[in-house]
């Protein structure tokens, strides 16, 4: 793998780990979002000036956007990595279990969704599916006009594309590990 073709992939990954829009990383480091984007692209060579206004508007040591390591057999990710982000008027926790990859093209979360929540999808990336399996609880998921009701162990894969929501419909918090796959 190229040297670009590295520091592409860190600057991006870090990027949206930390849920950032290369518009607002580009102000972060005081650089244009053009050049981001060319940067995140491999189309150019970032001088060491540029790539340390990155490193300090991600809040990263310089080093984690040129290591290259070939492909790690073991990757760990803990949870205490990913605090929980609560959504929905507090009613549903998301916990980041695998952040984006662009290798994969895919990311993974588990919902937890207690008693009388809901969640609505905000992002409807064309081309994407939707992998969901109930962990506990019983859950309706409303995908695109259909509706299901899931139960612990149950699974549904769906296109991403659409509007969908979960709500519980049990006495119990629904436990829930929702895997998207974007197309590449």
């Amino acid at each position: 793998m190229e040297i670009n073709k590295a520091v592409a992939e860190n600057i991006q990954r870090i990027r949206k780990n930390q849920r950032l829009s290369i518009e607002r990383t580009a102000q972060l480091a005081g650089i244009s979002p053009s050049m981001l984007g060319q940067i995140e692209r491999g189309l150019v060579n970032p001088s060491i000036s540029v790539l340390s206004k990155l490193a300090q508007g991600l809040h990263v040591p310089l080093e984690k956007l040129v290591e290259y390591r070939g492909e790690s057999p073991v990757v760990l990710h803990r949870g205490v990595d990913f605090p929980g982000q609560r959504l929905s008027g507090g009613k549903v926790i998301r916990y980041t279990l695998f952040p984006y990859d662009a290798h994969s093209g895919s990311e993974s979360s588990q919902l937890d969704i207690f008693i009388s929540g809901a969640y609505q999808s905000t992002d409807h990336i064309p081309g994407s599916r939707v992998y969901l399996m109930v962990l506990s609880g019983t859950v309706e998921v409303r995908a695109g006009e259909e509706s299901y009701l899931l139960e612990t162990r149950d699974c549904l894969e769906f296109p991403g594309d659409e509007k969908y929501s979960y709500t519980n419909q049990g006495n119990t918090t629904v436990r829930l590990v929702e895997r998207v796959v974007y197309r590449k």
